[in-house]
């Protein structure tokens, strides 16, 4: 969780953040953590499924990705990314 110890909603509420785009490793685990937290706390989430992936197996990244999808915001790959911002 990328917002646990650190001062990143802090920073995010100076920038007037609204959305999160998260990246990295693991789906299953950091990253999807990282989207509850930034979900919890309003911010809007996006993970960019072309560049996160798992140490654990396809299986748990499917997973994540899911969950991300079905419970939290938005899973996006890169082109489609570009395209929503374009």
């Amino acid at each position: 969780d990328c917002f646990y110890g650190t001062d990143l909603e802090i920073l995010l509420r100076i920038l007037k953040t609204e959305t999160t785009v998260l990246i990295g490793i693991n789906t299953n685990t950091c990253v999807l953590n990282t989207a509850f937290t930034a979900c919890n706390r309003d911010f809007q989430v996006i993970v960019i499924s072309d560049c996160v992936a798992s140490m654990y197996g396809e299986d748990l990244h499917i997973l994540g990705l899911e969950n991300v999808k079905r419970c939290l915001g938005y899973v996006l790959t890169v082109e489609e990314f570009k395209e929503k911002i374009g």
